[in-house]
């Protein structure tokens, strides 16, 4: 406490208190995001990152298909994990590398290359485009 003000630690995840680089801030966001929809303040919150961290992760987290906007009023969005990002969550929680994200040379369960998370979204935005063009 300064002055009478107390500071919440910067960088610091406040369930455990411990500094975190940037896997463990990413695994943190979006692990708050699992099953849950929220805007990028409560995540400030819950996580202890710095806001503008938080809303810098949003916007790229938005663009590559990992979050998806729930609500968008103005400026205030509330935003969950697209199945991309659920995906990249389950790879990121068992430890997993950006290789592991892109399928960079493994090969799928039938022996062909696997899909990375950018085909994945592709997959993804298809389906979206032909179910709305089918009703």
């Amino acid at each position: 406490m300064i002055g009478g003000i107390a500071f919440k630690p910067v960088g610091l995840d406040s369930r455990y208190g411990v500094a975190m680089d940037s896997r463990a801030k990413l695994l943190s966001i979006l692990s708050h995001l699992d099953n849950n929809i929220l805007a990028p303040s409560d995540v400030v919150v819950k996580t202890g990152l710095p806001r503008y961290e938080v809303l810098g992760a949003f916007h790229t987290l938005e663009a590559l298909g990992i979050v998806s906007v729930v609500h968008s009023r103005n400026n205030y969005k509330l935003y969950t994990l697209s199945e991309v990002g659920k995906r990249v969550l389950e790879i990121l929680m068992r430890g997993g590398s950006l290789e592991d994200l892109v399928g960079i040379g493994e090969a799928g369960e039938d022996g062909s290359e696997s899909k990375g998370i950018e085909a994945v979204a592709i997959d993804a935005s298809d389906r979206g485009v032909a179910e709305a063009s089918s009703s």
